[in-house]
């Protein structure tokens, strides 16, 4: 996870941005990086102070899903961001469009926001503290229960 200690007002490449906390974004970049980055698509985290510029993100303020900023300027986030990547690789491109076709954007938005909610708490390990972890099961027991 290498940061970038840059400023710019375009980019000539895409930029992910992810949070350098989560186990699940680290894993997957360590497993994608080389795919993406020979496309032009680097990484950054979110808490680094530059992202939080170009991003206009406030100290400590966390975005709920990643980031993508493209090479024209835009600010793509969640699964949009992750299929404008995957368009980017051929043998991935299908991935990409069906991530975005109408009917299974709302799937693959469902998911990616079910991943993202629980990303401390993916695999053998969980991140986050007793406290909070009893308060976001509860939540999620309540939310379950009041659903009618």
């Amino acid at each position: 996870m290498t940061e970038k200690n840059t400023s710019f007002s375009r980019p000539s490449r895409a930029w992910a941005f992810y949070d350098q906390h989560c186990p699940v974004c680290r894993a997957t970049i360590r497993q994608w990086r080389r795919v993406f980055e020979s496309r032009h698509i680097e990484f950054a985290a979110l808490q680094s102070p530059w992202v939080r510029e170009q991003l206009g993100l406030a100290a400590g303020e966390l975005p709920e899903e990643m980031k993508l900023l493209t090479p024209d300027g835009r600010i793509l986030g969640g699964p949009i961001a992750i299929a404008w990547m995957c368009r980017r690789v051929a043998w991935l491109w299908p991935m990409g469009v069906l991530m975005v076709t109408p009917g299974l954007h709302a799937v693959t938005r469902w998911v990616y926001q079910w991943v993202a909610r629980n990303r401390y708490c993916l695999g053998d390990v969980c991140e986050l503290p007793p406290l909070e972890l009893t308060r976001r099961r509860h939540l999620a027991a309540t939310t379950f229960l009041e659903t009618p």
